[in-house]
């Protein structure tokens, strides 16, 4: 059997499964849809623990891509080895395999660099280094095919070509990004606006503010055309039928001005936390169906061991299976927590409460919104019995399921932090 985690690094949820993906439409006979999936965090270190271990980030305490942790041993790749599988991870940025994807499977050793031996160690620690998506599917099609035969195989497959500076082949670019110029730099626009965005060399082009949202688009574009290329070579080699994927994101993206934010990963509103949640279940069990039921990441590792183990006890999610059949109790909220423990967040299907952590520092200097409720949409509600509701639900979640931190602190590296800064993290 074969396992597949594919994660888009800050795909939202209305940038997917549309007129941006015309490829991965043709094949949604195969796969279940859930339009109310989301994030645990708009982080991607954060994020892709709480897939990994089915826990929230009060629980396994990454809040930043500053300090990585070793997985638990009850974290969805051990116990998928424990049944025999072979383990693989193949990162699109070298910060995530360095912190996370090289525990899973060994080293990530599918990085092409080009210059000599210093130019390429000068790179990685200063620049870090992205790896476009066909190289990700190469390198994971290579692993899957390579494999013993026979043996149950798990592979996580990390695309970054939609995280900001959003990267495409130059086909893909003409299409959505048309040659445009203004007479203000990005930075000088998003400075006359009070919008945040992290510092990006490429904000010193003069161009109109929609040229990276529209160069978020063709990133989508030619992440849906590198998906299609792997689900068919999957077919080719027979493995596509028994497999058993999940495709989501780690976080979504605000783009133009969202919420005073420019293409960036910030606040829990659902241009960040609503994201694609796709599942293709072995033999194409539910296939074509879409749901609206409240799912998170925390649903992942459930689903794929309990597949294989028929046995969860340690995950705070739900098999999706379980749910789709309607043997699980559907879920009423979805709990999401900012980097660095800024804020939290709980949402039903209508509604977000957010609340400011006392005591945490808002050191990007973002324009927070004073209210605390807000319908789905980012209006705020003015409902003190509901706002009161879901603070008091947010709050009992909390309590009843806190928790030691897991997994062992990998402390602060000097390096992830110069390749962070390179990708303006900081």
């Amino acid at each position: 059997m074969i396992i597949i985690l594919i994660t888009l690094d800050c795909l939202r949820r209305d940038h997917f499964g549309n007129e941006l993906t015309p490829v991965f439409n043709r094949g949604l006979a195969d796969w279940a849809s859930f339009t109310n999936g989301f994030s645990q965090s708009q982080n991607t270190l954060s994020s892709h623990f709480t897939m990994l271990t089915s826990s929230y980030l009060f629980q396994h305490g990454v809040y930043s891509n500053f300090r990585g942790k070793k997985l638990p041993s009850h974290s969805m790749d051990k116990r998928l080895k424990e049944a025999g599988f072979g383990t693989k991870a193949v990162c699109g940025v070298s910060f995530l395999s360095d912190l996370l994807g090289n525990q899973i499977g060994g080293k990530d050793d599918y990085f092409d660099f080009s210059g000599g031996r210093i130019m390429n160690a000068f790179k990685r620690r200063i620049r870090g280094e992205r790896r476009p998506a066909e190289k990700v599917v190469a390198s994971g099609l290579k692993w899957l095919l390579e494999s013993p035969p026979g043996e149950g195989k798990f592979l996580w497959m990390h695309f970054f070509d939609a995280h900001m500076a959003y990267s495409a082949p130059r086909r893909f670019m003409k299409k959505f990004v048309p040659r445009e110029r203004s007479s203000k730099s990005v930075r000088e626009q998003l400075t006359d606006r009070g919008w945040f965005s992290p510092y990006f060399k490429e904000y010193g082009k003069k161009v109109p503010l929609d040229h990276f949202p529209r160069s978020y688009k063709a990133a989508v574009s030619y992440i849906d055309h590198t998906l299609g290329l792997f689900f068919s070579m999957l077919k080719q080699f027979g493995l596509f039928d028994d497999a058993l994927i999940f495709l989501t994101s780690d976080h979504g993206e605000c783009l133009n001005g969202d919420h005073d934010i420019y293409c960036a990963h910030k606040k829990l509103f659902d241009e960040t936390i609503n994201v694609p949640f796709f599942v293709k279940f072995p033999g194409s069990e539910f296939g074509g169906r879409s749901s609206d039921l409240i799912v998170e990441h925390t649903d992942i590792a459930p689903t794929a061991v309990g597949y294989v183990t028929g046995r969860t006890p340690e995950y705070m999610g739900t098999d999706l299976r379980e749910l789709l059949s309607g043997r699980a109790a559907p879920r009423k909220y979805a709990f999401s927590e900012h980097v660095d423990n800024y804020m939290r967040s709980v949402r039903d299907g209508d509604n977000i409460f957010v609340e400011i952590v006392e005591g945490m520092e808002n050191k990007w200097g973002m324009k927070v919104e004073r209210e605390k409720l807000f319908r789905r949409n980012g209006d705020p509600l003015a409902d003190a019995g509901l706002e009161s509701a879901m603070l008091s639900e947010m709050s009992s979640f909390m309590s009843k399921n806190a928790s030691s931190s897991e997994g062992d602190d990998l402390g602060r590296d000097d390096k992830i932090e110069e390749q962070l800064r390179s990708l303006g993290y900081l």
